[in-house]
This record gives C-alpha cells, sequence and structure tokens, in this order.
C-alpha cells in the first residue's frame, strides 16, 4: 500500500529534479523512495538491491524481477511498476534492431 505525502520544496529543486528524473527515465516519486529507502535501511539494503528498481532501469530480467519479487506473472510485475510510480524497462538497441527486422520481414511477407 502507498500513501501520498505533501514536501514544500524550492520551485528551482523541483524543476531540477524533474530534469534530472526524465533524462533518467525515472520519476521524482521513485528517486525519493530510493534515497529515503537507503536513509532508513540501517545498512540492510541498498536502492541497488531493490529488484523492481533494478527491473525498471534495466539491470535485472524480468522473470529475475518476477522470481525475486515472488510475484506470479508478467501482469503482476507491471502493477508493482505502476503502484511504485516506476517506468517499464526501455529496450535495449539490440532489441529494437530484431523487432524492427521482425516487422520488416513480415511486412514484406503480405
Amino acid at each position: 500500500m502507498s500513501s501520498n505525502a505533501t514536501l514544500n520544496l524550492p520551485d528551482e529543486l523541483i524543476a531540477r529534479a524533474r530534469a534530472y528524473a526524465a533524462s533518467h527515465g525515472t520519476t521524482m516519486t521513485a528517486i525519493i523512495r530510493s534515497h529515503l529507502e537507503a536513509l532508513t535501511s540501517g545498512g540492510k539494503s541498498t536502492p541497488s538491491e531493490d529488484p523492481l528498481l533494478a527491473y525498471s532501469e534495466g539491470r535485472l530480467s524480468r522473470n529475475d524481477a518476477i522470481r525475486l519479487l515472488d510475484l506470479r506473472d508478467h501482469a503482476e510485475l507491471l502493477v508493482a511498476l505502476g503502484e511504485a510510480d516506476l517506468p517499464m524497462p526501455r529496450p535495449s538497441v539490440e532489441e529494437i534492431e530484431a523487432q524492427a527486422l521482425l516487422f520488416v520481414s513480415l511486412w514484406k511477407a503480405t
């Protein structure tokens, strides 16, 4: 379960944080959550060890994330990403190229 919180921060800081989040393919919520988890974890875990964040950042495969988070399937993983306000991972350049080649071959076959 997630709760909303209101923060009073300078406009300039908000603008810089939004720009940073956008340039790194994440959200301000994910950044704040990551830092608060690091501050309050007592050294038990780091944000980089969070399987959901690692999957969102493309550092963990879909199957590994599902297994580590003890989820049933990809649909539950997508729901978890949405609830955590994390973006879906972007496909690698190789995956995009493979998809483009497949599309071209299917297009030519019709």
